[in-house]
C-alpha cells in the first residue's frame, strides 16, 4: 500500500509539473552551433536556449553541440536539411551550395563598415532579402547573428597595396569568389578546409589566409603569422535558423517565442562580437603580430581592383539582391 501511494504520489507531481511548465515533458530541441564553444557564437547559443524554455514556459529545452571540424559541420548541415536535427547556428557562407545568390554576401567591400552593415542589411531591406533565400536553401531562418569582416594575414610581409600579394599562397574556403579575389591580386589560391589551415600554415604549405579575427584566434592562427591586416573584405552573417519539417510542426505560439528568443539572442552575439573583435586585435598586437589597418584610399585601391568580380556575379545572378541589399556600385 505505501509503494502504491508513492507511486501515485510521484504521477501527480509529475502532471502538476508539466501543466505548470515544469520540465518534466518538456521537448527537447537539438541545435548545432558550426564553431568552437569558446567563441562569441556561444553566446548566441546560449541565449537562445535560455530564452526558449522561458518563453515557452518549460514546454521547450534546447540540447545544444558544438561542431569542430569542416566535415562533422557538413553534416549536421544534411541532418537539419533532412529534418533529423532541430536547430542550427552557422556562418551564411555554409548555404551557397543549396542557393548560389547567398554567395552575393562574399563579394568584397560589399559593406564598409559595422554602421554600413547596420543600416542596409540588420535594418533594412538586405536582411529580409537575406532571409528569404535561406528559405529558398531549404531552412527557417529565426534571426541572423554575426561572424563579424574578415581580415586578412600571411607570414612575408605587412598587405597594404592589391600588389603585396604576388607570389604568396594563399588558403581559401570553398567560396569561388574568395579564391577569384586573391587570383585578382597575383595570389596563389589553395582551397582547403578550415580545420586544416593552422597545420598548413605552421608547416609553410600556405603563407596567408583570412578569417574574422574571432575565428583567427579560436583557431591559433596569430601563433604562425607574423602579419594581419584590417581590411574588412568580406562581412560574415551567422544564420539562427529550425529545420522546415520542425517548423511546419510548431504552433503559432511556439513559432513566436522562438522568433523572440532568436533575436534577441543574436542581438547579444553582435553586441559581443563587436566588443570581442576589439580585444582579440589588441591581443595580437600584444603578442607580437603587426596589424596594419587599412585607410580608406588604400580600401578603394583593393575595391576597384575587384571590380571584375561584381560585373561576372551580375551576368549569373542579375542586380536585384544587390539593389536589395542597398548596393549601389
Amino acid at each position: 500500500m505505501k509503494l502504491f501511494k508513492s507511486v501515485l504520489a510521484l504521477s501527480v507531481t509529475a502532471l502538476l509539473l508539466s501543466g505548470c511548465g515544469g520540465k518534466l515533458g518538456a521537448k527537447t530541441l537539438k541545435m548545432n552551433v558550426s564553431a568552437a564553444q569558446d567563441t562569441v557564437w556561444s553566446v548566441a547559443a546560449d541565449t537562445f536556449a535560455q530564452l526558449v524554455e522561458e518563453n515557452t514556459d518549460g514546454r521547450w529545452r534546447v540540447e545544444l553541440s558544438y561542431a569542430d571540424s569542416t566535415e562533422e559541420s557538413v553534416r549536421t548541415l544534411e541532418r537539419l536539411l533532412d529534418g533529423k536535427a532541430d536547430a542550427d547556428l552557422r556562418s551564411v557562407s555554409d548555404l551557397q551550395g543549396r542557393e548560389e545568390r547567398l554567395s552575393v554576401l562574399s563579394l568584397p567591400w560589399l559593406f564598409t563598415d559595422y554602421q554600413d552593415v547596420d543600416r542596409r542589411l540588420f535594418n533594412g531591406s538586405g536582411g529580409e532579402t537575406v532571409r528569404n533565400l535561406i528559405r529558398a536553401a531549404g531552412l527557417e531562418p529565426l534571426a541572423l547573428a554575426e561572424n563579424g569582416f574578415r581580415q586578412v594575414s600571411n607570414d612575408r610581409r605587412p598587405i597594404a597595396a592589391p600588389a603585396d600579394f604576388r607570389g604568396l599562397t594563399v588558403r581559401a574556403g570553398n567560396e569561388a569568389l574568395e579564391s577569384a579575389l586573391f587570383t585578382a591580386f597575383g595570389a596563389e589560391p589553395v582551397r582547403m578546409d578550415w580545420d586544416e589551415t593552422f597545420p598548413a600554415l605552421r608547416d609553410g604549405d600556405v603563407q596567408g589566409q583570412q578569417n574574422t579575427p574571432e575565428m583567427i584566434r579560436s583557431a591559433q592562427v596569430d601563433r604562425v603569422q607574423r602579419y594581419l591586416t584590417v581590411w574588412n573584405s568580406v562581412y560574415d552573417p551567422l544564420c539562427l535558423s529550425v529545420s522546415a519539417q520542425l517548423w511546419a510542426e510548431l504552433s503559432e505560439e511556439d513559432k513566436e517565442a522562438f522568433y523572440a528568443a532568436a533575436r534577441e539572442a543574436c542581438a547579444a552575439e553582435i553586441a559581443a562580437s563587436r566588443a570581442r573583435d576589439a580585444e582579440i586585435l589588441s591581443g595580437f598586437r600584444f603578442s607580437g603580430v603587426q596589424v596594419t589597418v587599412l585607410t580608406p584610399s588604400q580600401i578603394r585601391a583593393f575595391r576597384t581592383a575587384a571590380e571584375p568580380l561584381y560585373d561576372l556575379w551580375r551576368e549569373n545572378y542579375g542586380t536585384e539582391p544587390l539593389a536589395a541589399l542597398g548596393y549601389s556600385g
